[in-house]
């Protein structure tokens, strides 16, 4: 019986072929890269980024004109009999609240779109390197950030750079 087991374990290791020559061809590219220097990806950018400085401007002056009533209500404190004061008070807390609210429904509105057009530009790179890897017979392709050491040879990010450029015009 245990002559039958390495009769059946010498026969499988001889069946299986080892070819040194099949190396598999691998390359490294940096998504940052990419989006920080593509068209496309510069504008989604400078979107987010006017977004969120026109969102700044709007909410400064709401919060001046809050901070204006806050002191316009404290400067009445000792006119005002105690139940006006305190109503005017908390109106003013309703009022600051709703803003927080509308102001954190923003930024997270924001962010989503942000995201999602992030999102959408990612998935088209995604179609361009699949393209890229199937044309140049490339097994397998790494993100920059996962590797310690590597030769420049193997990044593939200037040509894939070039591809976004050429195939992806505007923002979705």
């Amino acid at each position: 019986m245990n002559f039958l087991k390495y009769i059946f374990l010498i026969f499988l290791l001889f069946s299986f072929k080892i070819n040194a020559s099949e190396i598999s061809k691998v390359r490294y590219i940096d998504i940052d890269f990419i989006f920080k220097n593509s068209i496309v990806g510069k504008q989604i950018n400078e979107i987010a980024i006017k977004d969120r400085e026109n969102k700044i401007k709007a909410n400064k002056k709401i919060e001046k004109k809050l901070e204006d009533q806050k002191k316009d209500i404290l400067a009445k404190q000792n006119i005002l009999s105690k139940d006006e004061f305190e109503q005017k008070v908390l109106s003013h807390q309703k009022e600051v609240q709703e803003y927080q609210i509308k102001k954190n429904k923003e930024i997270r509105e924001m962010n989503k779109k942000n995201v999602d057009l992030t999102r959408n530009f990612m998935k088209k790179i995604d179609k361009i390197l699949i393209e890229y890897a199937n044309t140049n017979k490339i097994d397998l392709v790494l993100k920059k950030e996962i590797l310690i050491i590597s030769n420049s040879n193997l990044d593939i990010s200037k040509n894939i750079l070039e591809l976004v450029d050429k195939q992806i015009k505007k923002i979705d």
